[in-house]
This record gives C-alpha cells, structure tokens and sequence, in this order.
C-alpha cells in the first residue's frame, strides 16, 4: 500500500520536506489518464474511478497507496456480498482475504530487503511481534530469502498533497497475501521513517493491505484532511461489524489513510483483526 504524510496533519515537518519532494523527478511511477473502459473495472471492482491513475507498467494506482493489476481488479470485480457499507461505518476488509485453516495457524513469512538502515529491521521485527501477540489465525514469520511477502525500496515521490511512505502490491489473492510492499526512499519519507517506532507504523499498516485491510477511514480519508470516499459501497470493501461508525483525522487506527504517529493497534483494530483472523 501506500501510506501519506499528509500536510495538513503533519504541516510542522512537510513545511521543510515537501518542498523538496514536490520538485523530485526521481518518482518511480509515470501516470496515464483511464480509459472509460479502465475506469468502468476500477468502478466494478469496488473502488472510485476518480480516484485512481495507471502507472508507466500498465498496472493501476488506486486510492494513492494501492499498486493493482488488471488481473486482481477482475477478481475483484462483480463480487456479491451480504455484508452492506452503512455511511461513516468504519473499519473495512476487501472481499478477498488471506485463507486460513480450521484449527491452527497459516504462517506468512516476511523478508526485508537489503539497503535499509538497521532500524527498519527492529521496526518489522516490532510490527510483526504486534501482529503475533493478538494470536491471530495468521502468524508472521521473518525469514532472509523467499518470503511470502518481501519489502522493497523505491523512490516513490508525492501524490495528493503528501510524501508518500510506502506502498502495496495489491490485496490476497486465491487466498494468498499481496506478494509484498515498496518502502519509500525520497529523502522526505527517509525523513519520516528515521525511528523503529515509525518504521513499525508504516509497515504494519501496508502488511495490512497486504492481508485485505482497507482504510479504517475508507468513508472520508479525514486522516489526509480530506472528504472523498474511496469507492462504492457492497463490493471490494466490507464492513467489519463491531467497529466505530464514525472517526475524526485524529483518530488511532494502524489502517488510517494517513499516518497518525502511533505504532500501536487501538481496541477497535484489535476488534477488526479477530473478525477477520
């Protein structure tokens, strides 16, 4: 996924590193408009058409964090679920999930990949040990070749006002997590990410997506100071019951669209990953 540092709830930071970022040509990505054809995927898929953009390897931005193919779109697309998106409903899901066995656990293992500071490696080391403490159907393992999902680094440039941190590719797929996630390196994300705490944040929040979580703030992106919905309602988002129906940009949630500060997993969090898991 891709997780922003958004001006207006970091403004203190972004004054010194947005500036900076907004000129870097280094962006790995090149946008492209949509077809009509493109946006009408993206829209039967469950997400907003408007909200998305194609990027120079044919594959599609969606939600400014979220690297898609065509091929996981048309999974996605034309899902039917029972399970209804009410207005300011929070805490979300996609239709596909990570597949679990009826009694035990799946084990995921994670590598990171070389050329990160030592820091990011307690980070993950931290956000995996949050994941495992909740003794979820799931368990992460880390391991130094092959892995479920692999973390990467690449310059990711800006995108809606922001310094982007990270980013995923993509959601589960035939019951398997998204292959893995881009860490940022432009200078004003490596500015960002300069501590295990922030390391976790970010990476927890794109293993996340990487196991079928949307945004808790899906309905307004109030994190990023925004009020746009991400997509529709029914498909490619389901709402997990027990989870607050309304929140605040302020709020403390490790799937917020825009990052809040805190590696840590609120109650409601913890409320959404037994749901799932």
């Amino acid at each position: 996924m891709r997780k922003f540092f958004a001006l207006a709830v970091f403004a203190s930071l972004m004054a010194v590193a947005f500036v900076g970022c907004k000129k870097s040509s280094n962006s790995s990505e090149q946008t492209g408009a949509l077809t009509d054809e493109e946006k009408s995927l993206i829209v039967a898929a469950g997400f907003n058409g408007n909200w998305a953009e194609r990027t120079a390897n044919g594959s599609y931005l969606i939600e400014g964090d979220i690297l898609l193919t065509a091929g996981q779109l048309s999974e996605l697309k034309g899902v039917v679920t029972n399970e209804l998106i009410h207005a300011n409903e929070e805490h979300y899901r996609t239709t596909n999930i990570v597949s679990t066995p009826s009694s035990g656990q799946r084990i995921i293992t994670v590598r990171l990949g070389s050329g990160f500071p030592s820091h990011y490696s307690t980070g993950l080391d931290q956000a995996l040990a949050r994941y495992n403490n909740l003794n979820l159907k799931i368990r992460f393992q880390r391991v130094s070749s092959g892995g479920n999902i692999v973390i990467s680094g690449a310059n990711l440039g800006t995108s809606g006002g922001g310094c982007i941190l990270g980013q995923a590719a993509g959601f589960p797929t035939g019951g398997n997590p998204s292959p893995g996630f881009t860490l940022s390196t432009s200078s004003c994300a490596t500015s960002y990410l300069n501590t295990a705490n922030k390391a976790d944040e970010v990476m927890a929040h794109e293993l996340g997506h990487c196991i079928g979580f949307r945004h808790t703030d899906y309905m307004n992106r109030s994190s990023c100071g925004q009020n746009a919905n991400e997509g529709s309602a029914g498909v490619g988002a389901v709402h997990i019951p027990n989870t607050p129906t309304t929140v605040t940009g302020s709020y403390n949630s490790w799937m917020m669209a825009c990052t809040n500060g805190s590696p840590s997993f609120s109650s409601a969090d913890n409320t959404a990953l037994n749901y799932v898991y």
